[in-house]
């Protein structure tokens, strides 16, 4: 993936941004808001937020090297602003936003959009890698996905870009339509439709409808990619603007049908109907739900003019981001870290792959609390008790007040033994007891919604 930041030339930038400066330089080189991610010769972008103002640390990012700054009208250091080099806006992430949409449109980059209510970061990895077989790739760093993050990414992309792959993310309604309205994205990828953030919501329905605000955007020569298990398949299809691809681990009707040669390995082999071609994929990432995602990035590659053979061959240099499917070893105890997020479905998704993985001793799931579920959080959290009883891991160590309440409570119910549980609040709590529980052959799996931190299990291991 390229990594060469772009060069703006700052009068051209403050036209973009309705902008007027002094003292500025000729261009300047990288974009950032965060005084510890300086480079030099940047352009420090001053943002307001509900526990902080970019404002006040003007000068230090100017001291530290940036060769601009980028701030709102009504700012008034009492030091005064004489001789500083500012670009003035009448609001900072209106600007920003602004000067996303308009670098997208100078670029010849093909742009897709990509998002899902999980596995969104996992599926633009395999994106980036696949689509790095047809040329220089820029992709979404880690998950810089919202309001701030996307236009970041977005300015961050080189001149010489072939392929732009982006990831959106939500957790309110109408937050797609103004990311998609940035990006204006030529295809497009779902990766999967869940209860993530039902709270702000209220269903999956309108989840999905949000999530299909990225399909109204595409135009009518570009594509979006669905895979037909998804849940609201037709409806997010009849929300597209653009021609569907289908994918499917089920069905051959699909444009590519996917067969798991080796769930444990991710091996893949898929089959284009169109042209009966066959190719066989290796993410290394077990689990059907990694493969459906690979086969939506596959097949948005290929309809994107990548060939098959050279992405097949790109893919096995795949990396992913920490604390997604991490697995480590710990005195001879193998841990898989999973806890970057979680919601009902990935959390199934992972305890089902976990629960197959070759274990010579006992296999242990930590699982902590989905948050922002809101009045479904207990129905949700007893949906995961049901599949802990179904599955039956050797032990259920249950982090946070919902996890110990209905999670743990459910899988008792539904039979799993009560004696292999045990509840705690707090992952402090929890580390001691699994590290004291766990031994040598053992494998532990750590899966919770990120304000858990349940990683901190991790490092008592």
């Amino acid at each position: 993936m390229e990594s060469k930041l772009p060069v703006f030339e700052t009068r051209a930038f403050a036209a973009w941004v309705s902008g007027e400066g002094a003292s500025l330089p000729e261009t300047f080189c990288g974009i950032t808001q965060d005084t510890r991610k300086l480079t030099p010769g940047c352009l420090y972008v001053a943002l307001r937020g509900e526990r902080f103002d970019g404002h006040d640390f003007v000068r230090q990012a100017l001291a530290g090297g940036a060769g601009a700054a980028l701030v709102e009208e009504g700012w008034r250091p009492a030091e005064g602003a004489a001789g500083l080099p500012l670009i003035r806006v009448r609001d900072a992430r209106e600007a920003l936003r602004a000067a996303a949409r308009a670098w997208r449109r100078q670029s010849g980059a093909f742009v897709l959009g990509l998002t899902g209510s999980s596995g969104k970061t996992t599926t633009k990895e395999m994106a980036a890698a696949l689509f790095a077989a047809g040329g220089v790739v820029c992709a979404t760093r880690g998950n810089l996905n919202n309001e701030i993050g996307l236009p970041l990414s977005v300015l961050a992309m080189p001149q010489k870009t072939a392929f732009g792959i982006f990831e959106l993310g939500t957790n309110h309604p109408g937050e797609i339509a103004r990311l998609a309205e940035v990006l204006e994205p030529r295809a497009a990828v779902i990766a999967s439709i869940g209860a993530a953030h039902i709270e702000h919501f209220g269903s999956v329905e309108a989840i999905a409808r949000e999530k299909g605000e990225l399909l109204r955007a595409l135009p009518a020569d570009g594509f979006a990619a669905l895979c037909r298990e998804t849940a609201c398949f037709e409806l997010l299809a009849s929300l597209s603007a653009a021609p569907v691809v289908t994918t499917s681990l089920a069905s051959r009707d699909a444009d590519f049908f996917g067969e798991l040669a080796d769930p444990l390995c991710g091996a893949l082999r898929v089959t284009e109907r169109e042209t009966g071609e066959v190719t066989a994929l290796r993410s290394g990432l077990p689990g059907e739900h990694n493969a459906s995602n690979l086969l939506l990035a596959f097949a948005a590659a290929r309809r994107a003019g990548v060939p098959a053979p050279a992405a097949a061959q790109a893919l096995l240099r795949l990396k992913l981001p920490g604390m997604r499917w991490e697995v480590s070893e710990r005195g001879g105890v193998t841990v898989v870290n999973d806890a970057y997020n979680a919601n009902p479905s990935s959390m199934a998704a992972v305890l089902r792959t976990f629960m197959q993985l070759p274990c010579a001793g006992r296999r242990v799931a930590v699982l902590g609390d989905m948050l922002e579920l809101g009045a479904h959080a207990e129905a949700l959290h007893r949906e995961v008790g049901r599949r802990v009883a179904e599955l039956a891991p050797d032990a259920l160590f249950a982090v946070g007040p919902d996890t110990g309440r209905y999670v743990a409570d459910e899988a008792v119910r539904r039979g799993y033994p009560a004696g292999r549980v045990r509840c705690f609040e707090t992952p402090a709590q929890a580390a001691p007891a699994v590290k004291a529980y766990v031994g040598a052959g053992d494998a532990v799996l750590l899966k919770a919604s990120r304000g858990v931190k349940l990683e901190r299990v991790l490092d008592e291991l």
